[in-house]
């Protein structure tokens, strides 16, 4: 069998896009830091030691900490319910370590309300699981990305070795790899970029900053694009040390990070075809233009964020932004497209990608999150503040002031001209807790309200197609 040749992707194809998309942020009044890094040679950065806050990123370091634990003993088929006796007899507790590091609990994607909730206690957390988290599927049937598992890691962490969770990373991790632009409290960062909400007409407003507690596992890192430089080579210097592949040691803890575990979906378009699958903390792909991909995404108030390297190419690439969900995940997927279509000649191509995601089996919705879903939708008919507050969850109105969503739902109704109150028949719930309500006879026949509840039922994200 012959080794596949892979494509280098231009350097400076890929070098002018980020150019380019730092120009469109810092016109908007943001700023992008951003890198290239080569294995063994030199890297190519800008604002490499602006720290900034680097969201679900930091589900690799969690990951590694477990697996840290893992080798010394930490049962990652234990059920949580064993773990930590307080979630004995909720929802969750007998999911396990593995099922929430590979995303398989069947508990829901839960930004953006997760991303409110760092600073809450351990305790808090129990007891809002007490309350009735609402699962959407079994656990191991499937792919659901879910902020919830991390957080409980998290806690099994501190229980297991009677340390801060965010103690045991800094100590254990991040300065063995002299990452010393690296952790999770803000206030250790006197020159962080400021992370910016942008309204609904283009202003920016400073984002909330929230201190560590019960959710940094999923999200609560600081870093820099020079640190997660040295993360990424770190990972990629794990694949080639085989011959240190033994149970426990810190090449095998990343390595293992790095192997598909739960498959996502599969993208094709005209030029190539890759896979996608979740491993521990990070997302595995095979890409048919240049072999092996890790990578992750991070969103947050204020900030996105996105690694990936090349095991085949020995590259790296990591993009920071500074306002709420910057779109860094395509940002550097347009410039490896760029970079590939540079280099074999093709100038001008654009990737148009066709999606398969892996079917996910889930369980029928209730009718309490059937009318929530309704509730929510029909907010865009008639905004009334007094459904809004017994439905919203706590990150709402902080996403978006209410008076804003008021006034961009009233411009959607009359871009849409919908004039009628939306009714059941126009809904798909398409799990428990996210339903989809097509506005049959507007204007755009393919007009969509998209509401995604939280674990509880509340309304965490209402979503207007474009």
């Amino acid at each position: 069998m012959s080794t596949p040749v892979f494509v280098e992707p231009d350097a400076e194809a890929m070098a002018a896009a980020l150019e380019a998309a730092a120009q469109q942020l810092d016109d908007q009044g943001g700023s992008l830091a951003w890198g290239i890094f080569r294995r063994g040679g030199p890297a190519r950065t800008v604002n490499g030691e602006v720290p900034h806050r680097i969201a679900s990123m930091t589900k690799s370091f969690t990951a590694a900490a477990i697996g840290l634990l893992a080798a010394d003993g930490l049962d990652l088929d234990a059920p949580f319910g064993a773990l930590l006796p307080e979630l004995a007899d909720t929802a969750i507790a007998d999911r396990t370590c593995r099922q929430a590091l590979t995303m398989s609990t069947g508990f829901t994607k839960d930004d953006p309300w997760a991303d409110r909730m760092e600073a809450m206690t351990p305790a808090e957390l129990t007891d809002w699981l007490h309350r009735g988290a609402i699962a959407c599927a079994p656990a191991d049937t499937g792919y659901e990305y879910s902020n919830l598992g991390y957080a409980l890691l998290g806690m099994v962490a501190e229980a297991v070795t009677g340390r801060a969770f965010t103690e045991l990373v800094s100590n254990e991790i991040f300065d063995p790899l002299k990452l010393t632009r690296t952790g999770f409290d803000h206030t250790d960062f006197p020159d962080l970029a400021t992370g910016f909400r942008v309204d609904l007409g283009g202003g920016l407003h400073p984002a909330e900053l929230t201190g560590p507690g019960v959710f940094s596992p999923i999200g609560g890192v600081i870093s820099t694009v020079n640190d997660i430089g040295t993360w990424m080579d770190a990972h990629l210097d794990a694949l080639e040390r085989m011959d240190t592949y033994a149970p426990g040691a810190w090449s095998r803890i990343l390595t293992d990070d790095q192997q598909p575990r739960r498959t996502m979906e599969i993208q094709t378009s005209d030029h190539h075809a890759e896979t996608l699958s979740y491993g521990y903390g990070l997302e595995t792909r095979l890409d048919t233009r240049f072999g092996r991909v890790v990578c992750h995404s991070g969103g947050y108030p204020g900030y996105g964020s996105h690694m990936r390297w090349f095991p085949d190419l020995g590259l790296s690439l990591v993009v920071l932004g500074n306002t709420t969900y910057y779109p860094a995940q395509r940002v550097v997927q347009d410039a490896f497209d760029l970079g590939w279509a540079t280099a074999t000649g093709r100038q001008g191509t654009r990737l148009e990608r066709r999606a398969t995601s892996a079917p996910v089996p889930r369980y029928p919705a209730a009718q309490p999150q059937i009318d929530a879903v309704m509730a929510a939708a029909n907010l865009v008919n008639d905004f009334d503040d007094t459904v809004a507050e017994a439905i919203f969850s706590m990150n709402m109105d902080l996403d978006e002031p209410r008076e804003e969503r008021r006034e961009r739902f009233a411009r959607w109704r009359a871009e849409k001209q919908i004039a009628r109150p939306l009714t059941e028949a126009d809904l798909e719930m398409v799990s428990p807790l996210r339903g989809v309500v097509t506005v049959s006879g507007a204007a755009d026949e393919n007009a969509t309200i998209t509401v995604g509840l939280n674990h509880l039922g509340e309304v965490q994200a209402i979503t207007l197609s474009s």
